[in-house]
This record gives structure tokens, sequence and C-alpha cells, in this order.
């Protein structure tokens, strides 16, 4: 479990609210300029008046580059910051914006534009780029202008997902659907988009964020849960199509982690009507069904296991499944 210092210093709304006390209002300005795409001209001599020396690159990934889906907040972001710390050179890629067929508020422009303003301070170069998983061409350009500026493409994250919570039949058609196409469709997108060049380079690493729940099932994560197994079967898939082009692929599989798909209103209210709070659903999930002392992990803590599954310690591992669970996948069969 980390400290509380440690959190602080993976959140990237912490790091701003530092970063603010040495540049003002103007810092997050020109981040949201730069995330959005404002005239260069207006970028560069406002960048100009507050640049701060940042750090030099090191690192095993120094000089590569990641590109990460859902990368604004929470266990994409979280990607982001370890790899940059390792040296990698970050796309963000994020729909930055609420959909009407989920239940809950997603990232904002503006948190895309802080997340590209912490990456870029660990002194690695960024993209953000606000764009949604369901469209290939976004997608497809989006690798492109990727290659285009960073020259490569090693590392792709596939991580950007929605989820529903209730009873089955009461789902409108339009949610499940949402959820279907953000979740696995979009997951084949962005892969689709990414394989081409990693083919020629005859090189790459993909990692696919599942669930716990795409191990077993739950009656009130349905579609969910239906849509993590389906990545699952993806990422096996994909990585047997593109092992002979020396790229691996892996997936990753969370139990509770505190992010805002699980901390936010409309969740509480489902799995915990009667004291609808993070905390209290934490203690409870903690002495009732996590074999470890433990609640929640941090994002930080997945992102930790996909970095590894970027390094070298794993260049020879593909199409593994790798649960972050709090200890329940003790109790699978095998």
């Amino acid at each position: 479990m980390m400290s509380r210092d440690q959190q602080r210093s993976s959140d990237p709304s912490a790091t701003t609210r530092r970063k603010l006390l040495s540049t003002g209002v103007l810092g997050v300005a020109t981040a949201t300029a730069v995330a959005l795409g404002a005239p260069a001209a207006a970028q560069n001599s406002t960048a100009e008046a507050i640049s701060q020396p940042s750090p030099e690159p090191t690192g095993e990934f120094t000089g590569q580059c990641a590109f990460i889906t859902g990368g604004a907040r929470g266990i994409g972001y979280a990607c982001a910051e370890e790899l940059a710390k390792a040296g990698a050179n970050i796309v963000l890629y994020d729909i930055a914006g609420n959909i009407d067929t989920v239940n809950y508020p997603l990232a904002t422009e503006q948190d895309l534009a802080t997340a590209k303003l912490n990456i870029e301070a660990l002194g690695v170069k960024c993209i953000a780029i606000k764009g949604d998983v369901r469209d290939r061409t976004k997608l497809e350009e989006s690798v492109a202008r990727t290659v285009r500026e960073f020259g490569r493409l090693d590392i792709l994250v596939v991580n950007a997902g929605v989820t529903q919570v209730g009873v089955l039949d009461e789902f409108p058609d339009e949610e499940i659907q949402t959820v279907i196409d953000i979740n696995l469709t979009g997951a084949v997108k962005t892969t689709q988009a990414a394989l081409p060049i990693m083919r020629r380079q005859n090189a790459g690493r993909i990692v696919m964020i599942s669930s716990i729940l795409g191990r077993l099932g739950n009656e009130n994560f349905s579609v969910y849960a239906s849509t993590k197994w389906g990545l699952i079967g993806f990422a096996k898939s994909t990585a047997l199509a593109m092992a002979k082009h020396n790229v691996t692929c892996n997936a990753v599989c969370p139990g509770w982690v505190r992010t805002k798909l699980a901390d936010n209103d409309y969740m509480l209210n489902a799995v915990s009507p009667e004291n609808p709070n993070f905390d209290a659903v934490e203690a409870a999930a903690e002495a009732s069904y996590h074999p470890l002392p433990m609640g929640a992990y941090e994002p930080v803590d997945v992102a930790r296991v996909v970095k590894m599954f970027c390094g070298q310690a794993t260049a020879m591992i593909t199409g593994e499944v790798f649960d972050i669970a709090q200890g329940q996948n003790a109790r699978f069969n095998a």
C-alpha cells in the first residue's frame, strides 16, 4: 500500500497545484491551449514566459514512445507517469468529455491538459489528443501523428473503458452498446491503428487493461464483465498474431482501484445504497472478500505492473493474463 505522500505524488491534480504556486493560472491556460491545438505562435509565446527547467529523461524507456488511451486520469494517467519517469515520450488519447449513455462524469479537457503539463514536467515530450476510441479514423490519424513527431511507437496501453452497474434486464439498449463499443470494439480499433507500425518496426509491446471481472462473473456488472472477458480473448489472439513480428501482447486484470470509474455517485449508490461512500465500500471489501488485508489499489499499483510488461524482464512473455486483485485470484480453480 502507498503512503499518503506517495499517493499525492502520483496524483496529477496535486502536481498541478504545486506547479500553480510558481506559474499561476497562466500555466494551466497554456497547457489547455497546447492540449487542444491552439495556434503554435500563441503556445510558444506563453510557454517561453513560464518555461522551467525539466530533468533530462533517463531510464529503461528513454527514447521510446507510449500511446495510452484513457490517459487523462486514473490508471491511464498513472501508466503515462510511470513510463515517463523511465524516459518514455507519451501520447495521451482521451475523449475528455462526457457521454450521454455513461452515467458518471468522464475526464475533462482540463484533466487532459493537466496530465500533459505534469508529464512534460518529468522531462519527456507529450502529445495530448482529444479523441474517441470508437473512431478508427481519428485513432489512425493520431498514430500517424505519433510516428511523425516521435519517429516510432513502442508501447500501446489499451486502457479506455466505461462501466455500468445494476440489473441486466433494466439496462437501456443504448447504454449496453456504449459499454461494448468502448471497452471491446474500441480496444480492437485502437490495436488495429497501431499494428501496422509495430509490424513494420518488427517490435512493440501491447498491454490491455482488463479486470478481475474478466476472470469471474458478477451479477451487477454483467455487460462490463463480458467486455473484459472478451478483451482477454482479444489480447491472447493478438499475441498469437503478432508473435512472429516480435510484438508482445498481455492483459492485466485489476480488482478494486481508487479511480473515478469506481468513486462516483452512480457507482457508490448502486453498490452501497445505505452508505454510498468510497471509504466505506473499501473497508467492507477488505473485511469481507479481499484475502490480502487491504482495500482498493491506487492507480500507480496497476501502472507498475503495466510498466513491467513493457520492460526487458518480460521481453519473452506474451499472451499472459496477470491478476492484480487483492489475492482474489487465489480462489480461482487454476
